[in-house]
């Protein structure tokens, strides 16, 4: 039997999951940014603006999450749009910095940098983790879709 509440809780822990790893990725970022080799990478200055995108669209998302648990609204419509409107956009704006990251990481000076290495690792964690919290959502809207009343 399908458990709302252990569903959402498992949300909400991918998404501290995910707190974490923006945390961690946002220490290296700046470490990284002292570089002036990577902070003149005009790819790399591009990962870091879809990064902190990503980062404020997941924040967003998860106080829709916090709000649907601690006033324990359900509904369809919440939930489809927090997917639509936070979660969906956040994962775009990863999309974004990854590719950039990856073009910055094949300019010669930045592909061996430690800091590269270590955002590059960091945000494959990252983009499998918001990968969960989509189809966790996904599973959510499924089992919570309204069923049309028959007619007779």
């Amino acid at each position: 039997m399908f458990n709302r509440t252990e569903a959402v809780n498992n949300l909400l822990a991918l998404m501290r999951l995910q707190n974490s790893y923006i945390h961690e990725l946002s220490k290296l970022i700046y470490a990284a940014a002292t570089d002036l080799t990577l902070a003149n990478n005009q790819e790399f200055t591009k990962f870091v603006a879809n990064f902190f995108e990503f980062a404020h669209y997941h924040y967003n998302s998860e106080g829709y999450s916090q709000a649907a648990q601690l006033v324990q609204i359900y509904h369809y419509i919440l939930l489809e749009r927090l997917l639509d409107s936070q979660v969906l956009v956040a994962a775009e704006q990863m999309e974004l910095a990854i590719s950039h990251l990856e073009m910055a990481v094949r300019e010669m000076q930045a592909r061996f940098h430690p800091q590269i290495i270590l955002l590059n690792q960091g945000i494959l964690l990252m983009e499998e983790t918001q990968l969960k919290i989509i189809e966790s959502l996904e599973e959510l809207l499924e089992r919570s879709q309204p069923v049309p009343k028959l007619q007779n």
